[in-house]
């Protein structure tokens, strides 16, 4: 069996957020939560709970005008219910948020776009067994001890240094009791949850690191992830191998239209065309070394056009120039000698066809 060594490819990790499957840690969430929640318990909740404070006091107090039946307990509850909705609904709603804000930005704002189908082999007894006694099964239960240690610890470092204060709670009355008792559970739940958002990053990275090494794949894997989104890379040697050929037909039908051939001599050879007309320059429109070179020179010949030696001429159009451009101003001089030795050339030829 192949070794699954391979870092993944971006489309399979694509392709697994898609599915849902992302390094996400519970205990990020857990703990984001406890603050947030007692942040709000704070806050809203103090609306809430003096809400409700009023409402015992009113159901039990001696002030009752007729007996305790259903209908007066409706109206009782009804009376209240708007002044209950408001910070109920917005503890609700602010807990929603953050539970999916924080699971987004672990998952980096994919939401799954396939919902993964039911898996009956999950529900069986004998497979659950199996993964219990599995490594991840005993490393899911060392990280269950260490966060039970972490945050056992931190509660009672909070609770024993707040000894005195709870002993007190016996001899206060109601209202500064209950006062009292919300800060220490206040200052405990806090003390609590930012241990817990220790633990939680560092399981998040935890997970994450066994999200990156399920995700490894094959040699044969990356292949065949790369043929499916880049193509065979046989066919695209083909492929380029058709380009180019039709590329050198179309470079080599222009060689009749040029008015010289410049070679190096057998190496390189390079068709030059110009038209005083319409250009400012001459035109390099086919160029090329060793068989290309020849089979250009053949061409010319063919065709009645000049084939001209010039070595430093020949190397430096064929560094610096591409087909179809125009040869820069530095190779003006060398050039023109070409032409106009060209030109003579067909005036002489010419002239004794005349004669």
């Amino acid at each position: 069996m192949a070794e699954r060594n391979e870092a993944p490819t971006p489309q399979r990790l694509s392709d697994a957020r898609e599915r849902g499957q992302s390094a996400r840690s519970m205990e990020v969430n857990a703990a984001i939560g406890m603050l947030v929640g007692t942040w709000l318990l704070l806050g809203p909740g103090k609306t809430l709970a003096e809400t409700l404070t009023n409402l015992m006091r009113t159901a039990f107090s001696g002030k009752m005008v007729r007996s305790v039946d259903f209908i007066w307990l409706k109206d009782l509850v009804l009376t209240n219910l708007l002044a209950l909705f408001g910070p109920m609904a917005e503890i609700v709603l602010v807990l929603m948020f953050v539970g999916i804000a924080v699971t987004l930005a672990q998952t980096r704002t994919i939401w799954p776009s396939k919902r993964p189908r039911f898996d009956f082999s999950r529900v069986n007894p004998i497979n659950g067994f199996k993964r219990l006694f599995s490594m991840q099964g005993i490393v899911e239960l060392v990280k269950a001890l260490l966060k039970l240690g972490v945050v056992g610890y931190v509660a009672y470092s909070v609770l024993s240094g707040n000894i005195f204060s709870m002993l007190q709670l016996a001899q206060m009355d109601l209202r500064s009791g209950v006062s009292q008792w919300v800060g220490l559970a206040s200052n405990l739940v806090l003390s609590v949850a930012g241990a817990y958002i220790v633990v939680g990053i560092a399981d998040f990275l935890y997970q994450r690191f066994q999200f990156l090494k399920s995700m490894k794949m094959t040699r044969q894997e990356v292949t065949e992830e790369l043929k499916r989104s880049e193509g065979d890379p046989l066919l695209r040697g083909r492929i380029r191998q058709q380009q180019r050929r039709i590329a050198r037909m179309r470079m080599m039908s222009k060689v009749p239209q040029a008015d010289v051939v410049i070679t190096n001599p057998t190496h390189l050879a390079l068709a030059m065309y110009y038209d005083t007309k319409s250009m400012k320059a001459p035109m390099l429109v086919a160029k090329g070394a060793y068989q290309i070179a020849e089979r250009i020179v053949e061409i010319a010949r063919e065709n009645e056009i000049p084939v001209i030696q010039n070595v430093p001429l020949a190397r430096a159009i064929y560094k610096i120039v591409e087909v179809d451009e125009e040869i820069p101003s530095e190779l003006y001089v060398a050039m023109a000698e070409v032409l106009a030795y060209v030109y003579r050339m067909k005036k002489q030829s010419l002239t004794w066809v005349t004669a």
